[in-house]
């Protein structure tokens, strides 16, 4: 493998990062799902190059920032991408509340909860 190869892989990279930032901004979740689809498979050919190549190459400088920044831009985008799920789930609990009372078991506690007496002795008398 060249470093051509190595430097279109990064490019669509980063294009496809950029993407999928518009998209998250946009909200369809539709092509949420196919641009995070597009990253990872073109993330799964990176690594797929390098072990083919030897991994020593992509260590080159050019190369070690060029990840780092889409490192750092996927981070960037997942963190967008948690925020604007809390934002959905914080709308949806205003939408439709919770009730307060669950079906199953309703008087249960945690597991690990304090312990409730039994009844069996629950006047102590001397």
């Amino acid at each position: 493998m060249s470093y051509v190869s190595f430097d279109h892989q990064l490019d669509m990279l980063e294009s496809q990062l950029k993407e999928l930032g518009a998209i998250l901004v946009d909200g369809s979740p539709d092509q949420l799902h196919i641009a995070s689809t597009r990253i990872q498979q073109l993330a799964v050919d990176l690594i797929q190059m390098a072990d083919a190549a030897g991994r020593a190459q992509l260590s080159a400088p050019v190369f070690s920032r060029r990840i780092r920044a889409l490192s750092n831009g996927l981070t960037t985008v997942r963190e967008n991408f948690l925020r604007q799920s809390a934002y959905v789930d914080h709308a949806l609990a205003l939408l439709v509340p919770e009730t307060s009372q669950k079906a199953t078991y309703p008087g249960a506690r945690a597991y690990g909860g304090p312990v409730r007496q039994s009844g069996a002795f629950s006047v102590l008398s001397a």
